[in-house]
């Protein structure tokens, strides 16, 4: 069972560390960058492997008993497959079914709760890109 406290704490240093990953160091404008500059940047594929990785480190601290018997690259695997459910436009309800058939793999019992969280911490993350 997720316990409120652990899951907010999770979600916060996710947040957290992909926040950092994202800050610029140039002097630019966040104003004059633009969209098709940010998909089009080879720092994008990098900073999608950043978040990815403070993804990993969330979920396994949020979700101990759905990390188990997991490795890092399939855990990855979740984000980035939600991530890309997300940017082409599948809805929540068809983004959350998706995370919990992924969750479940393996014969891993999943709520709809805990598939709703990991749902919302990736689309935070996937947010901005």
């Amino acid at each position: 069972m997720i316990r409120p406290f652990s899951l907010f704490s999770a979600v916060l240093v996710t947040c957290a560390l992909a926040g950092t990953a994202c800050q610029s160091e140039s002097n630019t404008p966040d104003a004059e960058i633009t969209a098709t500059a940010v998909r089009t940047s080879p720092d994008s594929a990098a900073l999608d492997q950043v978040k990815a990785g403070s993804f990993v480190i969330g979920f396994r601290g949020g979700f101990p008993a759905l990390a188990e018997g997991r490795d890092d690259a399939a855990i990855a695997a979740i984000f980035t497959e939600t991530c890309a459910d997300i940017r082409s436009g599948t809805t929540e309800n068809e983004a959350v079914s998706a995370v919990s058939d992924r969750l479940g793999e393996g014969g891993t019992q999943v709520g709809p709760q805990e598939a709703q969280a990991v749902y919302q911490m990736i689309a935070v993350m996937c947010q901005g890109q």
